[in-house]
C-alpha cells in the first residue's frame, strides 16, 4: 500500500507526463532528439577512399550532434512555457543547419561521397519546422481560448 505522500507524487508525475506526451510536438522533438543521437555515433557521415567516416571523426560534427540532441531533449521538457520552448526549437534549427553546412564544407573540402548519414541534420531541420509550427498553433489557442473568457 502507498502512502500518501507516493501516491500524490505517483499520480501527479503520471499527470504532468501524459499532458506532455499528448502534443503532437513532443514526438517531432523526441524523435529529432534520437536521431541526432544516433547521427552522433553510428551514421557514417561521408566515405573517402573506400572509408566511411562516423561524426566522431571530427570534434565539430560530433559536438554539433550532441548540442543537437541536448537542445532538443530540453526543449521537451519546456511544455509548460510555449515561447520559451518556441525559442529553443528554432535554436535548435540553427544549429542543425550549421552541421549540415559543416558536413557540405568537409565533403566539398575532401572530394569525399556523401553517405547517407549526412542527410540527418536535413531531417532535424524538418522534425523541428513541424514541432515549431504545433508550438505555435497551440500558443494561438491559448491565446483565443484566453480572449474568451
Amino acid at each position: 500500500c502507498l502512502s500518501s505522500l507516493e501516491s500524490h507524487f505517483f499520480f501527479n508525475f503520471t499527470k504532468i507526463n501524459s499532458r506532455m506526451i499528448q502534443r503532437i510536438q513532443t514526438l517531432y522533438l523526441f524523435a529529432a532528439a534520437i536521431l541526432s543521437a544516433l547521427s552522433a555515433f553510428f551514421m557514417p557521415l561521408y566515405s573517402l577512399e573506400g572509408v566511411s567516416y562516423a561524426a566522431t571523426a571530427h570534434a565539430e560534427s560530433f559536438g554539433g550532434f550532441g548540442a543537437c540532441m541536448a537542445i532538443f531533449s530540453g526543449s521537451i521538457l519546456l511544455y509548460s512555457n510555449r515561447k520559451r520552448q518556441l525559442l529553443v526549437v528554432r535554436l535548435g534549427m540553427l544549429t542543425s543547419l550549421i552541421i549540415l553546412g559543416y558536413i557540405i564544407y568537409l565533403i566539398q573540402g575532401n572530394g569525399a561521397e556523401a553517405s547517407w548519414g549526412a542527410a540527418v541534420p536535413f531531417f532535424l531541420v524538418v522534425l523541428s519546422y513541424m514541432a515549431s509550427k504545433n508550438i505555435q498553433k497551440d500558443e494561438t489557442k491559448v491565446r483565443s481560448l484566453d480572449r474568451l473568457r
